[in-house]
């Protein structure tokens, strides 16, 4: 059995699709292998995996961004995700976090907002890449609090941390697994999660719900898709068996070692959610102008 993970291999995206393989291999007595197939954001090898037998023998390990964010970007994207593959289950996520200078003495959400506020031109935020996930949850954060904000998009998110920790750059929304090392050697301040929970990793660190945006709930997530007409019995006994993989000591153990955190979901759950974060991210990049 193949999972296709369409970007470069390394990346949080491809460790869970070897992680969830080797699980999967063991539950189900059948090899997997990886197929790193990237390019174009993520749209390449979403487009072959979509265009795979339906036969349960190719998967897809997918991300928010080719299944939610790429769709309100990509007018004439060449595939549809709810269309074109049939969900499995979610995988693994991952918290945002908002993080400032450590020089910056502001540490709270509220004072952070309050200080915006005080400044004419507002304040900056960095991101990997216009149209990335971490913009359009900077964008969704800015809008929220109702403050002015210029958007900094770098080649990558190594570069914008740098900047961030220098003092050019006011803020970022990153990756908990990205930033943390940073945040734990005080040379960043985590200002709140982006989830609806706090983070198991900073449990100390609250919620941006906690502090007064209703409703803010975004992860970094991965989950399991199957091409379009897989056989229903196929898509449940891949679901079951991913739901069981998840709770395996050792499959959390090994995604809390990346960074990350275990999640499961049942495939109608994991369809609910795309299509409720597809209105989301569409509504974020038409307020923004954000073009690809």
């Amino acid at each position: 059995m193949k999972i296709i993970v369409a970007y470069a291999p390394g990346g949080a995206n491809d460790m869970t699709a070897r992680i969830y393989a080797e699980a999967l291999s063991v539950r189900l007595q059948q090899s997997f292998v990886v197929e790193n197939r990237p390019g174009a954001s993520g749209i390449s090898g979403t487009v072959q995996a979509a265009k795979a037998e339906p036969d349960g023998y190719t998967l897809m390990l997918g991300a928010g961004g080719v299944m939610t964010i790429n769709p309100a970007l990509h007018q004439n994207l060449s595939y549809e995700p709810l269309r074109d593959f049939a969900p499995i289950g979610l995988a693994s996520r991952s918290p945002l976090v908002m993080v400032v200078p450590s020089s910056l003495p502001i540490k709270s959400v509220a004072e952070l907002i309050a200080h915006a506020r005080a400044r004419p031109e507002g304040i900056s935020f960095a991101s990997p890449g216009a149209g990335t996930p971490l913009h359009l949850a900077g964008e969704l954060f800015t809008r929220q609090a109702g403050i002015k904000a210029l958007h900094v998009p770098y080649k990558g998110s190594a570069p914008g941390i740098a900047d961030v920790i220098a003092g050019r750059v006011d803020l970022m929304c990153d990756a908990l697994n990205s930033s943390l090392p940073f945040i734990r050697s005080g040379k960043l301040r985590a200002l709140a999660v982006t989830t609806a929970q706090r983070s198991d990793q900073l449990p100390e660190v609250p919620t941006l719900q906690e502090a007064g945006l209703k409703d803010f709930d975004v992860s970094s997530w991965f989950g399991l898709f199957a091409p379009a007409n897989t056989p229903r019995e196929i898509v449940g006994l891949l679901a079951a068996e991913l739901q069981k993989a998840t709770a395996m000591p050792e499959t959390r153990q090994k995604i809390a070692n990346i960074g990350l955190e275990t999640v499961s979901s049942t495939p109608e759950q994991l369809r609910a959610m795309i299509e409720r974060e597809q209105l989301r991210w569409k509504e974020v990049v038409r307020q923004a102008n954000i073009k690809p």
